[in-house]
């Protein structure tokens, strides 16, 4: 690290936080103590053009991963929210990793040039964390394959094919909505849907949906937001969004609305697609739709799921939701194709929401409190250590797709039904004691 470079450390296992400032040994502060299942590991790195958090909520088998978030306006506390998401989300699945979360905060007005300069700084700063596969970065919002490849360059790791894991997330959104409206007993007429964020994922979700069963009332993008005169086809949407990015609001025939209007739009259910936190009290008090199926992270303010809940409202937490960009991509990059994904998913995936759903419905919680239940049925076993070189992490993590084909394959599909057959179980269990 050069002189005049700092790299902040904080870990705050329990109640005590403890804060060490390395100026010149970045592998030691990486690791201020034991890490426990309760400690949270944050590290602010800051860079010439942008300032950088990663924070690690639980590690397992001495690991963590989760997408890397690049605004312009990012707060560490956004971070901090979404890498308690992901600790849930593995939790929820039994995947054998800790929940972490990485973001940039970095200016709009950079060109792609500085952009990756300033992404393989960011890489070269972590360089420490992730040789010692302390934390693993994913994409996320404003962070594709070229950003990603960017910032393990600068860590000194050259990538190879990067899965686009929104299209997986999108599977999982489709069966969850697929499920919640089958819940809802809506029927002889299209569900209707607003969209508050049709970016890359609701884009490959309207591509699925089936204009018979689904039309779409309201979408917002960062540009803007509009509410058809006569709910959208799905298909209308995907290809305005292909020929206009997110200026497609502006090409589409119905009135202007803001985002505000698309969260409480007069629809059958809300997909909340942006940042975390859409949904504060007030619009939870304000909200019409009859269930929300979050495309997003963490989109509920503290409180609101209760306010929703006492009004009726169906509610899904995000990290059931929108698992597929983990599970989904992570069997693709195991060399499992696509229909047998897709098979794999409308049995098993969908299976699993369906039980929430049912519980949730019997005993008078939330889907949402179910879900955390679940996932909070594996918080306590977490860090268990295990010796592996960066070489072996790292093909564990990427290297899949370089194998012979089918290598792996059927191990992949048969963990993943094994672990989906142990949380069906595991919802049985608490229904019968609901």
């Amino acid at each position: 690290m050069a002189a005049g470079e700092s790299w902040k450390v904080r870990a705050q296992p329990g109640d005590r936080m403890s804060e060490i400032q390395s100026e010149n040994n970045p592998a030691r502060a990486a690791a201020p103590g034991p890490i426990t299942p309760s400690t949270s590991l944050e590290i602010q790195v800051r860079g010439e053009g942008f300032d950088g958090y990663v924070v690690i909520d639980t590690l397992v088998e001495g690991t963590s991963a989760g997408g890397m978030r690049i605004t312009d306006d990012l707060p560490l506390d956004e971070v901090r929210e979404l890498a308690g998401e992901m600790s849930l989300k593995y939790a929820l699945f039994h995947l054998p990793r800790g929940g972490a979360k990485s973001g940039l905060r970095m200016s709009s007005e950079l060109d792609r040039e500085q952009r990756m300069q300033a992404l393989e700084e960011f890489g070269r700063r972590l360089k420490p964390v992730i040789d010692h596969g302390i934390y693993y970065p994913g994409m996320d919002m404003n962070c594709g394959p070229d950003e990603l490849r960017a910032i393990y360059r600068g860590a000194g790791i050259e990538l190879g094919a990067v899965t686009d894991t929104s299209r997986y997330t999108a599977l999982t959104v489709y069966h969850a909505l697929r499920a919640t409206a089958d819940a809802l007993q809506i029927s002889g007429r299209p569900v209707v849907l607003a969209i508050e964020g049709f970016g890359s994922v609701a884009r490959h979700l309207a591509a699925r949906l089936d204009p018979q069963e689904f039309r779409i009332r309201s979408i917002a993008t960062i540009e803007g937001a509009v509410r058809g005169r006569e709910a959208f086809l799905p298909a209308h949407l995907v290809a305005a969004r292909e020929a206009h990015g997110d200026s497609l609001v502006d090409h589409l025939d119905g009135e202007r609305t803001d985002r505000q209007g698309v969260l409480t739009d007069d629809v059958d259910i809300l997909l909340p697609s942006s940042r975390i936190w859409a949904i504060d009290v007030q619009t939870a008090a304000a909200l019409q739709a009859k269930a929300v199926v979050p495309i997003a992270n963490a989109p509920y303010v503290e409180g609101t799921v209760a306010v929703l809940a006492a009004r009726g409202i169906t509610c899904l937490p995000g990290y059931l939701s929108n698992c597929g960009g983990v599970l989904a991509s992570s069997l693709a990059d195991q060399g499992i194709d696509d229909p047998q994904i897709e098979e794999l998913f409308a049995a098993h995936y969908r299976t699993i929401v369906d039980g929430i759903l049912s519980v949730a419905g019997k005993d008078g919680r939330t889907p949402v409190e179910v879900s955390e239940s679940l996932a909070r049925l594996h918080m306590p076993a977490r860090a268990i250590p295990r010796d592996r070189s960066l070489l072996q992490r790292m093909w564990e993590r990427f290297g899949a797709s370089r194998r012979p084909a089918a290598m792996k394959s059927s191990a992949a599909r048969d963990r993943f039904v094994h672990d989906c057959n142990r949380v069906q179980a595991e919802i049985v269990t608490m229904g019968g004691q609901g």
